[in-house]
Order: structure tokens, then C-alpha cells, then sequence
């Protein structure tokens, strides 16, 4: 019921507002009236000049003036990286010839056990019977990071117990970048 109330009230304001701003616009004379619409107009201009123009032009002003030590910080920054990129293919060791013994003992590291390998020149094939994948996917991470391997060629079919494959891998070992 007071939602009604007030509703009531504020539209019987409105009406009065729009009553006594009728009377006031009937009782001015042309000229008057041209003046105040004048008046109107520059009081909206104004503020939409102090509420959206403003504010963009000055925006728009401060960010020409940070552009240029920004695009300095960006150009540092891609020299920095470059020299990081640099320095880490320097510092990188020489890799080592992938041969069957290195493969074995990485396998043998992680526990693995392979059913054969077969290396030759900078290719290497090697099937796993039923081996951890997870010890594989281990495995293969550490052979791609230390010994710049990556596979050729993959194959892998799962065994009913959980983490248990069947796999047979081609892998290729990048050359030196020196």
C-alpha cells in the first residue's frame, strides 16, 4: 500500500512541476523565452564539454606524453630477451651423440625397461611392452631438454591395468646449433 502511496504522491509532484513550468513558459515573451533556451543550451553544452570531452582530450593528451617512454621500456625489454635467448644457446653444453647405451640408461633411469633399440645416425627406435606412461612421459621431457630429442613418430596402446602401455617411438635428435 505504500508503494501505491508514494507512487501517488511523486506523480501528483510531477504534475505540479510541469503545471507551475508551463505557467512560468506561458508568462515569458518570445523574446524571453529564445534567451532561456539560449541559456539551456550553453548550461548542456557545458556539461557535456566538463563531462565527456574533457576528460577524453586530456586522457588522450597524457597518454601521447607516456607513448614514447613505454615504447623505450618495450624496446628494452625485447633486447633484454634476445640477449637472454642469446646467452642461454651459448651457455647450453654440447649434446651428446644419442646412442643405444645413452637410451638405455635414461629408460633405466626413470625404470623403465625397453624390449628393443635401434639407433642410427640421428635416428633411434625403440619399443617398450608394458611400462609405466607416465615414466614415458617423464622420460621423453627429460630426452627432449637434455638431449634436444623429439619424436618423429609415436605409438601408443593402452593395457587394462591403469597407467600401463604398450609403446613404440621414432625419435630424432636435433643438431647442434654451433
Amino acid at each position: 500500500m505504500n508503494v501505491r502511496n508514494a507512487r501517488n504522491a511523486s506523480t501528483t509532484q510531477l504534475s505540479g512541476l510541469k503545471q507551475s513550468l508551463s505557467m512560468f513558459w506561458s508568462e515569458r515573451n518570445k523574446r524571453e523565452q529564445n534567451m532561456l533556451l539560449a541559456a539551456i543550451a550553453v548550461i548542456v553544452l557545458g556539461l557535456i564539454y566538463v563531462l565527456f570531452i574533457d576528460p577524453a582530450l586530456s586522457g588522450r593528451a597524457e597518454m601521447a606524453k607516456k607513448l614514447p617512454a613505454l615504447r623505450q621500456q618495450a624496446a628494452e625489454v625485447q633486447a633484454l630477451a634476445r640477449e637472454s635467448s642469446n646467452a642461454s644457446r651459448k651457455n647450453a653444453g654440447p649434446v651428446t651423440t644419442m646412442t643405444r647405451e645413452s637410451i638405455e640408461a635414461a629408460l633405466a633411469g626413470k625404470g623403465l625397461k625397453p624390449q628393443s633399440v635401434t639407433v642410427t645416425g640421428e635416428m633411434a627406435k625403440l619399443q617398450l611392452s608394458s611400462v609405466s606412461f607416465a615414466g614415458i612421459t617423464d622420460w621423453l621431457a627429460d630426452m627432449q631438454r637434455t638431449a634436444r630429442v623429439s619424436v618423429v613418430d609415436a605409438k601408443v596402446e593402452a593395457l587394462t591395468q591403469p597407467d600401463m602401455v604398450n609403446a613404440s617411438f621414432t625419435l630424432r635428435q636435433q643438431k647442434s646449433e654451433q
